[in-house]
């Protein structure tokens, strides 16, 4: 007989409400805001400190986050950049991502920070508001299954840069700004976004992911009442799922109880687009 391990009165993660345009935009700048304070308060050490992303420092990561912002202030800049081909192997965002970075090398960081500040604002209208001709038009992709123009304009930009925000402070022993309204928010369209890759490895049965800290909840996933609990800081459940940590190093920082395996076989292989 399987232990009903919490109750079904859990925010459930499917009914997490989506974000809009007016929303996005708050996302956007809030992130941006952040992503900029931070960076303007590092010493010339901590930018060639390296991170969780094995292959960039930080210089490297800020140089991505302003090729990302200015593939955004125009459709011709973003075409530019996203017509890039990948190599066998290589997601579609690594080929634009090299690029990014191969572009800013010998930019120094003061000349980061002040690209950062001229093509961010733009960015942002742009992505809220602006590009109505795609943002119907969907995509394959290998790791977000079939991603909307909108949905990586709306959602997985903001969450780009807070992600790499959260990685830089980790890289330079910062501290992390958090408010339940923004990194809450952020942190909340990730649980949706983990919800639907898991859905169909739960084979009709659900668990509840209880997410400690500022930025944390509490979500049934899956179907029916729970059968096990996952338990896990907000921050490490992040960096999990974005693949930064392995899946046995993911597994030890989480504290599972009730039916263990079902939540192993449901993370197992199991990312998450940022």
């Amino acid at each position: 007989m399987t232990t009903v391990l919490s109750p079904s009165t859990n925010a459930h993660a499917d009914a997490i409400a989506r974000t809009h345009a007016e929303e996005a935009h708050h996302l956007l700048t809030e992130a941006f805001n952040r992503f900029i304070t931070l960076i303007e308060s590092l010493s010339a050490e901590d930018w060639s400190r390296p991170t969780a992303c094995t292959v960039w420092d930080v210089h490297d990561m800020v140089a991505h986050q302003a090729g990302g912002y200015a593939s955004g202030t125009s459709y011709r800049e973003m075409f530019r950049q996203y017509s890039q081909q990948p190599k066998k192997g290589q997601l579609p965002e690594d080929v634009v991502n090299e690029l990014q970075v191969g572009e800013r090398k010998g930019k120094s960081h003061a000349e980061l920070i002040a690209e950062l500040k001229r093509v961010g604002p733009p960015a942002i209208q742009n992505w809220a508001y602006g590009f109505r001709a795609i943002k119907w038009v969907g995509i394959p992709h290998p790791v977000a299954g079939f991603l909307s123009i909108r949905h990586l304009m709306w959602v997985i930009h903001s969450r780009d840069t807070w992600m790499h925000r959260l990685d830089i402070c980790r890289a330079t022993g910062r501290p992390f700004e958090q408010t339940p309204a923004h990194d809450g928010r952020i942190v909340e369209l990730v649980v949706h976004d983990t919800a639907k890759k898991l859905n169909r490895k739960l084979n009709g049965q659900a668990f509840t992911l209880n997410l400690r800290g500022i930025a944390g909840g509490r979500w049934s996933i899956g179907l029916g009442n729970p059968v096990a609990e996952m338990d896990m800081d907000a921050l490490d459940f992040n960096i999990f799922v974005s693949g930064r940590f392995s899946f046995e190093e993911g597994m030890t920082r989480a504290n599972i109880s009730g039916n263990r395996t079902l939540v192993e076989n449901a993370f197992r292989d199991s990312l998450v687009l940022f």
